[in-house]
């Protein structure tokens, strides 16, 4: 019975690949496997009673801790994400929020995107709320992306928006963001690019390209045997992949503010 109750939740499990392209000064790319979890925020106290692997602000193996995220609240709702959004500029207040991004992994957290799919009373996406990390600083800043629902259901949006926050030491602020949004179905795409104000040159892209799961015990565990430190791999990879960059003598760019 329970395992029917999970598959009928909007809240599911993403699992798949991230890739990151560079294009110059000198080219580099890499692509590791991850997995996300999509949460319904109207499901989450639901959630939190399916079983001992995921939890909310309980230690568990993923545990959504909510002062993680946001502005740091002891708890994450779909009325949170208007008000952040409100604040960016937002004007229609979402039906559905759907949070899709990492948990804390046996204690430790850190996401270098979180994402905020808010849907409107008939389901369409209209807006992407993404709350976007770096390290070493530790800070933290928002976009929020609005969508025009398409009458082709299958349609990307391709937005613009500034380039403001620092994110790379190896790469500057003179740049836009491209995004390709796609609405999360049994698939999660996401496609970002950075282009150069000054040139238009393609500097970078990324892409998330996911499949879908339930919500279960049974896939939360085995999404933790194929990758069960989460967390750690995706500090690794960052400052791995910055080695690598380094050393193939990329010019290193200072935090403006540090």
């Amino acid at each position: 019975m329970n395992e029917i109750i999970n598959q009928e939740l909007k809240s599911g499990i993403y699992k798949g690949w991230v890739g990151h392209r560079r294009f110059s000064p000198k080219p580099h790319s890499f692509k590791y496997g991850i997995f996300l979890l999509a949460i319904d925020l109207d499901e989450l106290p639901k959630l939190t009673n399916i079983g001992p692997w995921f939890k909310s602000n309980k230690f568990a193996p993923l545990n959504l801790k909510c002062s993680d995220y946001l502005d740091h609240k002891s708890q994450l709702s779909k009325q949170d994400v208007w008000l952040k959004i409100q604040s960016l500029g937002a004007k229609i207040v979402p039906k559905r929020v759907m949070f899709i991004g990492q948990l804390r992994c046996f204690g430790l957290y850190f996401s270098p995107i979180n994402a905020y799919y808010c849907f409107d009373q008939d389901d369409q996406l209209i807006y992407l709320l993404a709350e976007v990390s770096n390290t070493p600083w530790n800070e933290r800043h928002y976009y929020l992306i609005p969508l025009n629902p398409s009458e082709d259901k299958k349609a990307a949006n391709k937005l613009i928006s500034e380039k403001v926050f620092h994110v790379s030491p190896f790469m500057d602020l003179n740049m836009e963001y491209q995004w390709v949004i796609k609405k999360p179905a049994d698939q999660l795409k996401l496609h970002i690019q950075n282009m150069h104000l000054s040139t238009g040159e393609k500097v970078f892209d990324a892409s998330l390209t996911m499949q879908r799961m339930d919500f279960t015990n049974k896939n939360l565990r085995s999404c933790l045997a194929s990758i069960p430190m989460m967390t750690l791999k995706t500090l690794w990879g960052i400052y791995w992949q910055a080695l690598k960059l380094f050393i193939k003598g990329v010019p290193y760019v200072a935090h403006p503010q540090k």
